[in-house]
């Protein structure tokens, strides 16, 4: 009987445990992205397709700061506005933005730290200077 007892016990213990969802610890990151000028006056006459070729051709990467560890590196993708990048979730830390390629106007800095914080969404916002005038 008292072997039965614990037994019971135990598989209560387990199921309870079971049933409890781990959660990890992890945010996510939204970068928006300005590029320009991209004609040396206005009004530009690059049609919308120029444009996203210009915001694709950057290419972003994010690295664990202790560590240079890689975790993330997409091209930008172009939203008719602006230059856009949303991850999936990450890892609760400290990160570096980078991106290439880079103009003699775009090199200060960069790579920029940033937090990860649980649950929460860090957003950058980069306006990169393409150096055209």
């Amino acid at each position: 009987m008292k072997n039965l007892i614990i037994l019971s016990m135990m598989l209560v213990t387990l199921l309870a445990c079971s049933s409890q969802t781990i959660t990890p610890d992890v945010g996510s990151l939204d970068l928006k992205v300005t590029i320009g000028p991209l004609c040396p006056v206005e009004p530009c006459n690059k049609t919308t397709d120029d444009i996203r070729k210009v915001y694709e051709a950057y290419t972003f990467t994010v690295k664990e700061a202790k560590t240079g560890k890689v975790v993330l590196e997409k091209t930008l993708a172009y939203n008719g506005t602006n230059g856009v990048l949303k991850s999936t979730d990450m890892s609760v830390g400290e990160y570096e933005l980078d991106f290439t390629p880079k103009s003699f106007f775009t090199k200060q800095g960069f790579p920029r730290p940033f937090t990860i914080e649980k649950n929460k969404t860090t957003q950058l916002e980069i306006a990169i200077d393409t150096g055209i005038r």
